[in-house]
């Protein structure tokens, strides 16, 4: 055990008498001697769930004063034509999708009024987290707009999303669900509104 959880990513420690310790609550101890390799894998998983959910419940992020450069948007993102959706009002015209939903997405964005931009955030934008780096999916500004259309004048929102086929965190897989919760922690630091939506029509 203790050399499995020095292997993962990234590396988990615990002394010898906590993994004991452990071991002696355990209630199906027979395991143990039967397969120790299997009970070694399935401990080290749970632990590591475990930790990761402590971790999590805790995170904070702080402003650092850090930004990111228009520079390091690529002028052109090579893809295959099939994930290439055309795109006015996107930093990337045509925009590169990854799913079914990504493409409803855009569709939908594309016929909004009140979407000024928007991009696919590139790979390079991390938000570091106990259980790894998280990408989200959208970078939406947004003019409000009143009953009949018109623009109200107030200031324009920015907007981060995340499609998903569900806004249920339970029914995501857990380490997707735990990125995502760091994600709203981040955002919500930096006065971003950021949401999980399953379409467009859910973006405000």
């Amino acid at each position: 055990m203790e050399d499995l959880l020095g292997r993962t990513t990234p590396p988990a420690r615990l002394s010898r008498c906590t993994l004991l310790e452990i071991y002696r609550r355990t209630r199906n101890q027979q395991a143990a001697l039967d397969n120790p390799h299997e009970f070694a894998n399935v401990a080290v998983q749970l632990i590591k769930q475990e930790l990761a959910k402590q971790l999590l419940d805790g995170i904070q992020y702080e402003r650092i004063g850090e930004c990111y450069e228009m520079t390091q948007f690529e002028l052109e993102v090579p893809s295959w034509q099939e994930y290439l959706v055309p795109a006015g009002h996107c930093l990337y015209d045509p925009v590169i999708v990854e799913s079914d939903i990504e493409r409803d997405f855009v569709e939908a964005l594309e016929k909004k009024g009140q979407v000024l931009l928007y991009v696919k955030l590139p790979g390079w934008f991390k938000v570091p987290t106990p259980i790894g780096d998280y990408t989200p999916d959208w970078a939406i500004v947004i003019e409000p707009r009143d009953a009949h259309g018109q623009p109200t004048g107030e200031q324009r929102l920015y907007l981060v999303r995340e499609t998903k086929d569900t806004t249920d965190l339970g029914r995501l897989r857990p380490e997707e669900a735990g990125k995502i919760h760091c994600g709203e922690r981040h955002f919500r630091e930096l006065g971003v509104d950021y949401r999980v939506v399953r379409s467009a029509d859910d973006l405000m």
